[in-house]
């Protein structure tokens, strides 16, 4: 579906890709021989406005708070794709190092809404408590084992 002009988008990393060389072939278009890259290739994303093209935006429903909805477009995506590929099923476990920093809190949320159990690696009693409360059946503190 493409966007209308105005309409709120996400602008991923992956602005652009062929869709016909082989990884593209095998829905693994970040993997592109010829991709277009967000701030990189492509000026821009982290903006009020910018290019990116229709077929890799997000489309964001009307209403949701921009601030809100950004830190999904990147580090949540990043540690969603890394758990999907896991092949992870829902009732197995997983390891997320660096569970308590910005990466890792994301990675414990898509965990537990994908049904995994999190073995949460980090140090320190903030970063414990935190990843307790979050949910995670266990807590690794790799400063003192």
């Amino acid at each position: 579906q493409d966007a209308k002009i105005g309409e709120a988008v996400g602008v991923k990393w992956l602005n652009d890709s062929c869709l016909s060389c082989t990884f593209c072939q095998q829905a693994d278009e970040p993997l592109c021989l010829t991709p277009k890259l967000s701030g990189y290739t492509v000026d821009g994303s982290f903006q009020q406005y910018a290019i990116a093209s229709a077929k890799h935006i997000a489309h964001i429903p009307e209403g949701v708070p921009l601030d809100e909805v950004s830190p999904i477009l990147c580090a949540g995506i990043t540690v969603y794709k890394g758990l999907k590929e896991s092949g992870a099923k829902p009732g197995q476990s997983v390891a997320i190092v660096g569970a308590g920093g910005g990466f890792g809190s994301l990675a414990q949320k898509n965990a537990k809404a994908m049904g995994l159990q999190v073995i949460a690696i980090d140090s320190g009693d903030e970063k414990r408590k935190m990843s307790e409360d979050m949910g995670a059946s266990a807590f690794i503190d790799f400063a003192t084992s």
